[in-house]
């Protein structure tokens, strides 16, 4: 597909549970693959949850899973790559359903995308994000600020990647983030040093996808395709 046929349908749920979004990430992957449904990225915040890597089923914890489960926070293990993260209230979660194929992409090529999206959000802000070697996500100097992670099927992806805008830092002292002991996690807002509205984020990431991929975006109404019992 040339870039410039490219198309993505952006759906923004609100505040989710993770295993209603993981199922949802799955029916839509399922359908791709059998050249059904469409491209779709998919915006939310979740609930607290933390998740695992389909290499890694076994937490990378700081705390007892019994200190966790008093937190009220669910381990849940997925296929997505990557090690240990936390998704909660206030972190931007991007997932895409696309097929890589039809896009002329690669699986590097979408995850690279993905970072460089984040990385423009935050220049955006007056924020400088960078790559580090050997671990993928976006840094702030030493400091990891998004995570990301693919799963991909017959080309198709799902799960994506977590930046963080003002989710509650203190969850993330629970784990090893993305296995690292010594690893430092920061957000937007306490880079900039002021509150940063999640829905602007939002907004902006967006498009930086849109210009990062050289692909058509357009926004569904959740809200209008209930009404309809679509």
């Amino acid at each position: 597909m040339p870039a410039d046929s490219r198309s993505i349908k952006v759906y923004e749920l609100g505040t989710t549970s993770y295993r209603e979004v993981h199922a949802l990430q799955q029916r839509l992957q399922a359908q791709r693959r059998e050249d059904a449904g469409v491209d779709s990225l998919l915006l939310t915040e979740h609930r607290p949850v933390i998740t695992l890597g389909r290499s890694h089923p076994e937490p990378d914890l700081r705390v007892s899973p019994e200190t966790v489960a008093n937190y009220g926070i669910e381990i849940v293990q997925t296929e997505r790559g990557g090690d240990i993260t936390y998704h909660g209230p206030g972190q931007l979660v991007a997932y895409g359903i696309v097929d890589l194929k039809g896009w002329e992409c690669t699986v590097l090529d979408f995850v690279s995308g993905l970072e460089e999206t984040v990385i423009s959000v935050l220049a955006d802000w007056g924020v400088r994000g960078e790559r580090h070697d050997g671990s993928r996500g976006v840094w702030v100097s030493d400091r990891k600020l998004a995570s990301v992670g693919l799963n991909v099927r017959r080309w198709v992806t799902m799960h994506g990647i977590a930046l963080n805008v003002d989710p509650d830092m203190s969850h993330f002292d629970l784990i090893n983030p993305c296995g690292m002991k010594d690893a430092e996690v920061t957000s937007l807002c306490h880079e900039v040093g002021k509150q940063v509205d999640l829905q602007q984020v939002a907004e902006s990431f967006v498009f930086h996808f849109g210009r990062t991929f050289d692909c058509a975006t357009e926004a569904v109404d959740l809200a209008q395709k209930r009404a309809s019992g679509q």
